[in-house]
């Protein structure tokens, strides 16, 4: 029987997941506070007056700017402060909702990062848009038979969390999950709808320990199954809490 083998979210885009054991999930929306915050990477497309989806490109991210991979986090909901280790060993802590903290935050990522910051550093977030890199409030799955069929092909072991999935499942036939668009699940106290394959970019290259772009993984996908795919969004039609070890079940 499949089941929910962990639940990550990623309070700002680009960084380090938090891992839960338990979340609860409302109707028609993602995680709540994943890519809730992005940091701005210069003068983009972003309007603080008029929020809503723009291109990941505005931001700082995993397929431009590498090195990112190599900073923990950690995110205290109640506070919503933000701590950040960098690789030199260097913590910052932030609230988030207090634009005067966040200088050191940027002056540290802007010395470490260099020429890959265009400009200007600017926290910022769009109430119930997510930062995600799809306009629609689609959580993720990622199937971990999956993952592990292509680690067998490519040779070299995958750390799921390449993929930046929300609610990672296991017990399922590799690769399943991209047929299974349209079906109905009921996990925990909540009801999901498969909505649409997940196209995979660059970010999937970067090792998310070491920060080396170390596997080429959507042309690996390519060459093995002749797509670049891996891992679905889905919808929330029923809210209710989500935990680990609940199982999967077709409505």
């Amino acid at each position: 029987m499949p089941k929910l083998n962990a639940i990550h979210r990623f309070p700002v885009k680009g960084f380090s997941p938090q891992i839960l054991d338990q979340i609860e999930l409302s109707v028609g929306k993602g995680l709540p506070f994943d890519r809730h915050w992005a940091i701005e990477n210069g003068p983009g497309q972003f309007e603080a007056n008029a929020p809503g989806h723009v291109s990941k490109k505005n931001f700082l991210m995993l397929a431009g700017q590498a090195d990112l991979a190599g900073w923990s986090t950690r995110f205290d909901e109640a506070n919503q402060v933000w701590t950040t280790i960098a690789p030199d060993g260097t913590c910052l802590q932030v609230d988030l909702n207090d634009a005067d903290t966040h200088t050191p935050l940027f002056d540290h990522l802007s010395r470490t990062l260099a020429d890959q910051v265009r400009g200007r550093l600017r926290l910022v977030q769009a109430g119930d848009q997510a930062m995600t890199d799809i306009p629609d409030p689609y959580p993720s799955i990622i199937n971990l038979a999956s993952v592990r069929d292509l680690a067998e092909r490519t040779g070299m072991p995958l750390d799921p969390v390449r993929f930046r999935g929300n609610l990672l499942i296991d017990g399922l036939e590799p690769w399943a999950e991209l047929d299974m668009v349209g079906e109905r699940l009921v996990v925990g106290e909540a009801e999901i709808e498969i909505r649409a394959r997940i196209r995979r970019c660059v970010a999937t290259s970067i090792n998310p320990v070491t920060a080396a772009r170390d596997a080429d993984i959507p042309k690996a996908l390519f060459d093995n199954f002749g797509h670049m795919d891996c891992g679905v969004y889905v919808s929330v039609e029923r809210g209710g809490v989500v935990t680990v070890d609940d199982t999967l079940a077709r409505k």
